[in-house]
């Protein structure tokens, strides 16, 4: 792996050379080729310039060490518009596609991509409280739970629900709900608190509200031990099943 400017995983493109030398010499490795990796850490989004400059040290290294790459993984979901345009170098034989293919969607560009459905996966929990309450605070405000510093507009009195969900669970921030009228206010560790004032229908203790899912949400949803996890197989060409 080389670090093109993202700061994550690789040695700089000035080391790649070197490093690619000394494990040519180690027993019992094939190097098969080179990647990079862009957004995952500071963001930095996939560009034509930036993936023509690693191509360009992928064929440097290969000239110096007389040899030829297998593989040239140059990147993700966040690379996939740039397929689409043909704005990706053709020495690029390999990409690691995960949100793409999981969720339909590439949320670090919002690009359009031809999968057929993005609603493939589904978060549900109880509701375990509705109550009316003020919506601004009572009190001087410091850092909540997980040290992050907000403000909160005096709406009035809202209708409020708490769900049995929170950030022990998965990235609630990366949830949808579905009811109309429904709007996450924020989380807790296990406690997911939702302006509900203005859902139709209403909303009922006790029953489950159902989220669309962005990528974070199913990466640490699926990873935490807290969830259930539910998988629904559809035969080809029929109609999705219902929750």
């Amino acid at each position: 792996m080389v670090d093109e400017g993202d700061r994550r995983e690789g040695v700089l493109p000035d080391e790649a050379t070197a490093t690619c030398r000394a494990l040519l010499e180690l027993p019992g490795i094939a190097l098969v080729g080179l990647g990079t990796s862009m957004n995952c850490l500071c963001g930095v989004l996939p560009t034509p310039e930036n993936q023509q400059r690693f191509a360009d040290l992928v064929d440097e290294v290969e000239r110096a060490l007389g040899i030829t790459f297998r593989f040239v993984s140059a990147g993700h979901t966040g690379n996939l518009h740039l397929v689409q345009k043909g704005e990706v170098p053709a020495r690029f034989n390999h990409f690691r596609v995960g949100e793409g293919i999981l969720t339909g969607t590439d949320f670090s560009t919002w690009a359009e991509l031809p999968m057929p459905y993005q609603d493939t996966f589904k978060v549900y929990a109880e509701v375990i409280e509705v109550k009316d309450k003020p919506s601004a605070p009572d009190g001087e405000v410091g850092p909540d739970a997980f040290m992050q510093v907000h403000e909160w507009p005096d709406l009035g009195v809202r209708r409020r629900a708490i769900l049995a969900l929170g950030e022990i669970d998965l990235r609630t921030s990366s949830l949808k709900p579905t009811r109309a009228g429904v709007t996450i206010v924020g989380a807790s560790s296990d406690h997911l608190v939702l302006d509900v004032t203005d859902a139709q229908p209403p909303v009922r203790l006790g029953e489950e509200l159902e989220f669309d899912t962005l990528y974070p949400a199913v990466a640490t949803g699926w990873a935490s031990s807290c969830t259930t996890k539910i998988v629904k197989t559809v035969a080809s060409g029929a109609a999705a099943p219902q929750p």
